[in-house]
């Protein structure tokens, strides 16, 4: 009988060892998947303040550009009149010479300004995303146009957009939303990026914004092969991905989705029926009125 007892309670021990061991591996588990998503939002932190001064440095020199530009156009303006006087006064063949040889050189900077003033725009759209993306949300919420960070999310990742996958924009007339520009302009980027790299060859990617139920409803939708059943459980939870190592780290859903309930908002995703998967943002409209100019 104490044998039995002892083998019993020897067996008893062995039991509870055992599960307290997975009770630990498990909290570590927990833990590290936590200590990873602080280490990559802290790390975020620290590139949004390297962005916001690397912005702040390049707002100086475009700005020199762009007045450098209005004086050449300015510039090019008073040579036309110039020319035109000397072309109607009689000249010699080598002075008709040098006037053509300025007229054609006048034509090729002048053919080149929408090339520059062209730079000049996305450049300076560039810049604000950069001003955006580099503000935390550690400030009092602002007033945020919600299709601006759209706009804003594709000029930040053209370089990333497959040529094969079209971009079809449906932007709707659209409240503003109380809420911080930088961590609501990563929720858009992650969305998008998971949606093309979801889509094996030529695709679609669609963003809707839009009004529904008084809530401001962002919706981006690809024509990949939808999301795998049963996922959803565990869709945005920390570490949870169908990616490779080389793709994510399981991450970006659950930070994205700790920052739209931070702004009160909820974030959905489902499986559209003509195939491909689509993600629902849904924010509360703002109650202080337009975005800030310049926000």
């Amino acid at each position: 009988m104490i044998h039995f007892l002892l083998d019993a309670s020897l067996i008893l021990v062995l039991f509870l060892f055992v599960v307290q061991s997975v009770r630990l591996r498990r909290r570590d588990r927990h833990f590290q998947v936590l200590a990873d998503s602080i280490e990559r939002q802290e790390k975020m932190a620290t590139m949004g303040k390297l962005l916001a001064g690397i912005a702040h440095e390049l707002k100086t020199p475009l700005g020199a550009i762009s007045c450098s530009l209005d004086t050449v156009k300015r510039a090019l303006g008073k040579m036309d009149e110039a020319m035109e006087g000397i072309g109607n006064s009689p000249l010699d063949a080598g002075a008709a010479e040098g006037l053509a040889r300025a007229m054609k050189a006048k034509k090729i900077v002048q053919d080149n300004e929408p090339i520059v003033d062209q730079a000049l725009t996305r450049t300076g759209q560039l810049v604000r995303q950069l001003r955006l993306v580099g503000r935390g949300d550690h400030d009092d919420p602002v007033p945020v146009d919600i299709n601006e960070l759209i706009e804003g999310s594709l000029i930040l990742m053209t370089h990333e957009l497959k040529q094969d996958v079209t971009m079809d924009l449906q932007l709707g007339d659209v409240p503003s939303v109380d809420g911080w520009p930088g961590p609501l302009g990563q929720v858009f980027l992650n969305l998008i990026l998971n949606a093309q790299q979801a889509i094996e060859g030529p695709g679609r990617i669609s963003v809707f914004s839009g009004v529904e139920g008084g809530q401001v409803v962002v919706k981006v939708s690809d024509n990949g092969p939808g999301l795998p059943e049963g996922c959803l459980e565990n869709l945005f939870s920390p570490g949870w991905t169908t990616k490779s190592e080389e793709e994510g780290t399981g991450l970006g859903l659950f930070i994205s989705r700790r920052i739209v309930e931070r702004h009160g908002g909820k974030i959905e995703a489902g499986n559209n029926e003509s195939g491909g998967a689509v993600f629902v943002v849904t924010l509360p409209p703002s109650s202080k009125g337009a975005p800030e100019a310049g926000a």
